[in-house]
């Protein structure tokens, strides 16, 4: 039998995951504070900007301690070192502007807006997203299941707007970061993950998340200075209370950070996917039991529905004959230094062995936190032939 390239993903696929979403206790247990944690965090993040409405201060002390985690990681020895090299740094500057721009948007947004507003946005985008997709990357239409969930998802955030005091008042000018993380975020959802990914060769994930930060914290502190943010930061009143909570949304965005990826590794995309609506519907919660900075009843059943599309909702394969296009593309790319191989382009092998891209949640990364989203990280029960030997990255 002829053996598979060494850049091919054509390995022996991983056994079968159970049907069931949590197969044993230790999935379970990685579920559930996964779930705990990224329904916190936006909640905390909200708390925050309540009470000091810095978003560059705070996103750069949660890059800054994510940075220092990882680094600490590496230094002990409980993961391999990722050190910084030119030609992982070069497309991650670029990555990195789409990913600060984002998660300040999304605090602006989370200072000006309620929970369920940033919610209801996160929830739409798969309706850019896929229709991008099809136009510039090579995916398919939707699938009719897809077009109906869109469909449940546009009904629910037209219903939610039209309920909405703020919008009410205000009008369109109620949502303008709410607007602006839309594009962003919409954007990067259909060409980030294709700048960075598994071609550039981490050794684990604590690499994507070491990078993503560090470089992040400039570009975030340059924007922090540009909108006279030093100048609000004297006029704090800090207090006990408020340094625990800085410290709290620290922890919970390191926390993410592993969790989301380890709970990736354990459960089925299927299964991940309904985890994600579960933390949206966690963190509504937990905010109408905290205080009154929520939205009306009939917001809330139209954020339900919204969700409910967004459960149903697929991600299109690629076309059958886009793989060509999508390889001479590839090929241009990297030859511009974006390094952009077309084996990252076709995705990764999911627990059936057929290739697909990994799609992983986003909430916890958009509306506050800074994991690392898209990246196709072995688990340790993947046989290590599946991983692309190093001297086929470069």
């Amino acid at each position: 039998m002829r053996a598979a390239p060494p850049h091919s993903f054509a390995a022996t696929p991983p056994p079968p995951k159970a049907a069931s979403c949590a197969s044993d206790e230790g999935s379970l247990l990685y579920m559930l504070l996964f779930s705990c944690c990224s329904a916190a965090l936006l909640l905390v993040n909200k708390v925050l900007m309540h009470a000091a409405p810095l978003p560059s201060f705070i996103s750069t002390l949660q890059f800054a301690a994510a940075t220092v985690v990882s680094l600490l990681v590496m230094v002990q020895g409980c993961a391999p070192v990722d050190r910084f090299v030119r030609r992982k740094v070069k497309p991650y500057a670029m990555y990195v502007c789409m990913f600060v721009a984002t998660v300040y948007c999304s605090f602006k947004a989370l200072e000006h807006s309620n929970v369920e507003t940033l919610i209801i946005a996160r929830s739409c985008v798969p309706c850019v997203v896929s229709v991008l997709e099809f136009f510039f990357l090579g995916r398919a239409l939707p699938t009719l299941r897809s077009w109906v969930a869109m469909g449940v998802m546009i009904a629910g955030a037209v219903a939610y707007v039209a309920t909405d005091q703020a919008f009410r008042l205000d009008g369109f000018s109620a949502y303008t970061w709410v607007a602006l993380y839309f594009s962003i975020i919409s954007v990067e959802m259909a060409y980030g993950k294709y700048i960075v990914g598994p071609h550039l060769g981490f050794a684990s994930m604590w690499g994507p998340t070491l990078y993503t930060n560090t470089i992040s914290i400039p570009l975030m502190v340059a924007i922090g200075i540009a909108s006279k943010e030093p100048d609000e930061l004297c006029r704090v009143t800090w207090s006990a209370k408020l340094i625990f909570l800085l410290m709290l949304s620290c922890i919970l965005g390191v926390a993410i950070s592993f969790l989301g990826f380890k709970t990736r590794s354990l459960v089925s995309a299927t299964c991940y996917t309904v985890l994600g609506v579960a933390n949206k519907i966690l963190t509504v919660t937990g905010n109408l039991i905290i205080w009154d900075h929520h939205a009306s009843a009939l917001g809330i059943v139209s954020l339900c529905v919204c969700l409910c599309g967004a459960s149903m909702y697929q991600q299109s394969p690629m076309r059958a004959n886009a793989h060509l296009a999508v390889e001479a593309s590839a090929s241009r790319d990297e030859n511009a230094g974006i390094l952009m191989p077309a084996h990252f382009a076709r995705g990764c092998p999911n627990e059936s062995g057929t290739q697909e891209k990994v799609e992983t949640d986003v909430e916890e990364y958009n509306e506050g936190g800074y994991h690392e989203r898209g990246f196709c990280i072995a688990s340790e029960e993947e046989d290590t032939s599946r991983r692309i030997p190093e001297e086929s990255r470069t």
